[in-house]
């Protein structure tokens, strides 16, 4: 029952413009059994018998979910022939603290194994190009940026990292600490977390 109307969206314009909505999709978790979130946006002339080149806009880090942050119009950037995508990983916030524990410790692994997840699944479709994916995203985004094309150059053919932590050794202890406890007692997180870890294979 529909107890009172607040407001109704008014898509006049957005049809009138020709542009695509922006569709929603879920996928695996690198852990096999966690749903996680993505979204696609598409230029206005999208044509499923074509093959797209992607940007990933990413940030990532702790208790950031960017597919449910991200209801916004069409991203300007799809107009050049690209898919803009956002995909979440178990730092999402809302879903337990399950999830939160997968990543303590062990930042720059667990959500990058569930962003790789989300582009997998994405290359299963015809129009996904999977060998033009670029990554961009600033601060924490920067640091996924760098971590993704490092990881997986398998998925990632091109990252733009701005203000990027490369190594949380060298990040203020504040923010750091409370995800990765001290390097002390934390040497191998501190190492499988570093970009410096991986710059050798880039």
């Amino acid at each position: 029952k529909v107890v009172a109307e607040l407001a109704k969206s008014d898509m006049t314009k957005f049809n009138e413009l020709g542009l695509r909505k922006s569709e929603v999709f879920t996928y695996l978790a690198a852990d096999g059994k966690t749903p996680l979130l993505g979204m696609i946006q598409y230029p206005s002339n999208f044509d499923p018998s074509k093959k797209y080149p992607a940007l990933l806009s990413i940030y990532g880090g702790p208790a950031s979910a960017a597919t449910r942050e991200m209801w916004t119009p069409p991203a300007a950037m799809a107009e050049y022939g690209f898919l803009i995508l956002t995909l979440d990983s178990r730092a999402a916030p809302g879903m337990g603290k399950r999830t939160l524990d997968d990543l303590y410790m062990k930042l720059g692994q667990t959500e990058m194994n569930d962003f790789a997840e989300g582009l997998k699944e994405l290359g299963k479709r015809p129009y996904f190009d999977a060998k033009r994916v670029g990554v961009f995203g600033t601060s924490y985004g920067g640091y996924t940026s760098a971590m993704m094309v490092l990881r997986f150059p398998d998925l990632v053919a091109a990252a733009s990292a701005s203000s990027a932590v490369t190594a949380w050794n060298h990040y203020d202890t504040i923010y750091t600490e409370r995800y990765m406890w001290i390097p002390q007692e934390n040497a191998e997180g501190y190492t499988k977390g570093s970009a410096m870890t991986y710059a050798k294979d880039l």
